[in-house]
């Protein structure tokens, strides 16, 4: 199992992309994990305008929304769920990603709920999936805070079948540990929010031993009030 503390080469990649997105090659090989805060009110509504963008780059790994998979969707009857995979090594650079955007520029306080459904024949490991909250310090300087699937608060789902997976809410996540991408960023905050992503990063094997399945169906995706049932509610709130 990864220990989120002892960063392994995916995750690693993850995060200097992330410290780095300002570089415009950063944005060839994976998702762009740039900041987008400007025009964005900190005092604005938390859950206005949020939009969950499903991503990944490297070898056989890729987040998407898939039909027929998932619980019942807030409209239609496609029953979607948003699928991450990772069919390679964990140590391989690759990941499947899905960005929320809409909370840039907010203070830490602004995430109040975080959670899923995930569908209990795939992975959910230690560190993936996990949320990655990427925060800027008073100047400027970027950390990041894990919370993983393995350390939720899981209880049944609303279908057979799937388990819900509830993080902390504000205070909660006031207490996790921030990891620092420099030396110079002030783990003692205060915090604005940079990015909110969903990391899926352990593969089927980990140096050469067996890990998991590789892959996860989440449904049921919550944002503070904000729930993704399909790729039809970014329409609206």
């Amino acid at each position: 199992m990864t220990k989120i503390t002892a960063l392994l080469p995916a995750t690693a990649a993850i995060l200097f992309l992330a410290a780095c997105a300002d570089d415009p090659a950063s944005r060839v090989a994976a998702p762009d994990l740039g900041s987008a805060s400007a025009g964005v009110s900190a005092s604005a509504n938390a859950s206005s305008g949020l939009k969950l963008h499903p991503n990944g780059f490297g070898e056989n790994s890729y987040a998407a929304w898939k039909a027929n998979e998932g619980e019942q969707d807030s409209r239609g009857n496609a029953d979607q769920a948003l699928y991450f995979q990772k069919f390679t090594a964990t140590e391989t650079v690759a990941a499947g990603v899905a960005r929320v955007t809409g909370l840039e520029g907010q203070p830490l306080s602004a995430i109040t709920a975080l959670s899923w459904e995930h569908r209990d024949d795939g992975w959910c490991g230690a560190g993936a999936p996990r949320w990655d909250i990427i925060v800027a310090d008073a100047n400027g300087n970027r950390g990041v805070i894990f919370l993983g699937c393995a350390a939720a608060v899981h209880t049944p789902g609303s279908e057979t079948g799937w388990i819900k997976d509830t993080q902390p809410g504000a205070a909660g996540i006031a207490a996790q540990p921030v990891f620092g991408f420099t030396p110079e960023f002030n783990a003692a905050g205060p915090f604005t929010i940079s990015e909110l992503l969903i990391v899926f990063d352990e593969g089927t094997t980990q140096f050469g031993e067996p890990l998991g399945q590789g892959f996860i169906f989440l449904d049921n995706i919550q944002v503070n009030d904000k729930i993704w049932t399909s790729p039809a509610d970014n329409g609206g709130n």
